[in-house]
């Protein structure tokens, strides 16, 4: 084969290749979310993820969990409580849809607002009949207290009709938390499951 031609062909292939590999990196490599993108979607995201105090709960199978528990992979934290007739239930479906459209689903985690009513054995029989992988979190009313404000979610007791009943208003936010076990920022409610997902894949 000519000298000439066979320079030709091995450039055209070597320029194949390239092409080939960019267009293989932009479909692997997770695309930056821009800033408009984020925040006609609810994202904000920290600039210098956010440390986050230790602390010590209790999941749903009454296993002592701290922070680490969020170190390794990262976590999707909601604050609601068991008895939440509509926001709660909604969001924890919603995440349901969001995360089973992931090769490798974040950890998912419910921690209550409401420890007084929600025992580990009430959260058993509520969180994971939205998914089985997400866990459920109660502790002392001052470490939720603690926990949220650190996270930017306020909740407290709005009373009921009846003496002595009461029901929680609380922050609807879907908070992230980074591998490092730090709070790396939130999505603002209304969610749906395609906005959660982007926001994951942008990660």
């Amino acid at each position: 084969m000519d000298v000439g031609i066979r320079n030709t062909l091995l450039g055209i292939a070597a320029f194949i290749s390239i092409i080939l590999g960019l267009l293989i990196a932009s479909l692997v490599i997770p695309r930056p979310m821009s800033s408009d993108e984020a925040e006609q979607i609810g994202w904000y995201h920290f600039d210098q993820p956010r440390e986050i105090n230790d602390f010590v709960m209790v999941d749903h199978d009454g296993k002592e969990v701290g922070l680490s528990v969020f170190r390794g992979q990262w976590s999707l934290v909601f604050f609601g409580f068991t008895t939440c007739p509509d926001i709660c239930p909604t969001t924890l479906s919603v995440l349901n849809e969001s995360v089973k459209k992931l090769d490798s689903p974040p950890q998912v985690v419910m921690i209550t607002v409401d420890p007084e009513r929600d025992s580990p054995q009430k959260l058993r029989g509520y969180v994971p009949a939205f998914n089985a992988l997400f866990r459920g979190f109660t502790g002392s009313f001052d470490q939720t207290v603690s926990l949220a404000e650190q996270m930017n979610i306020a909740f407290g007791k709005i009373p009921g009709p009846e003496p002595g009943t009461y029901t929680m208003d609380h922050t609807a936010s879907i908070v992230l938390i980074d591998p490092y076990g730090r709070y790396a920022g939130f999505i603002k409610a209304p969610h749906r499951p395609e906005h959660i997902t982007k926001v994951l894949r942008s990660l």
